[in-house]
């Protein structure tokens, strides 16, 4: 992947933006303000999301036990506002960027799969979605995403 410029804007998506966009958001956001690094921001976002839905218990217990709080999120709705100021749009499946896609095709040259950055692993599969499973499963989406955020941040130059 080659960008022009080094994104200042990045959007998470999924579906409902109360699991896996609030994750890699939240893990984004952490690790930049960890290594004191300047002009890049995250938001997140859903493309049925319910706007004004907090991240599921199990979402906020199990990023809460990595040091990212979702206590305060509040589910927004993918919007074309939201897609025109963002640099790099990343999604947590492939069904997630077709549906983008068709709703916004001016976004074509900037929206990945979120694996597209892991660094284990394929690159081409979705991130599971751990709506409506136990623990276990929030436990394995979120070190996916993980995986995938820490890709990211290499890329960026973001140490």
């Amino acid at each position: 992947m080659r960008m022009s410029h080094q994104p200042s804007n990045i959007l998470f998506v999924c579906l409902g933006n109360i699991c896996r966009s609030p994750f890699a958001r939240g893990l984004f956001t952490k690790l930049v303000d960890q290594r004191e690094h300047k002009g890049v921001d995250a938001e997140s976002a859903g493309l049925l999301a319910l706007p004004g839905n907090s991240a599921t218990f199990l979402a906020q217990k199990v990023s809460g036990e990595y040091g990212v709080d979702l206590t305060g999120h509040k589910a927004k709705l993918v919007s074309k506002k939201l897609v025109a100021g963002s640099d790099l749009i990343l999604v947590m499946e492939k069904s997630h960027k077709d549906t983008l896609l068709t709703d916004f095709p001016m976004a074509t040259d900037k929206v990945f799969l979120i694996r597209h950055f892991a660094r284990f692993g394929s690159r081409n599969r979705g991130i599971a979605d751990p709506y409506g499973l136990n623990y276990d499963a929030y436990r394995f989406c979120f070190l996916d995403i993980e995986d995938a955020v820490l890709g990211l941040l290499e890329f960026l130059s973001i140490r």
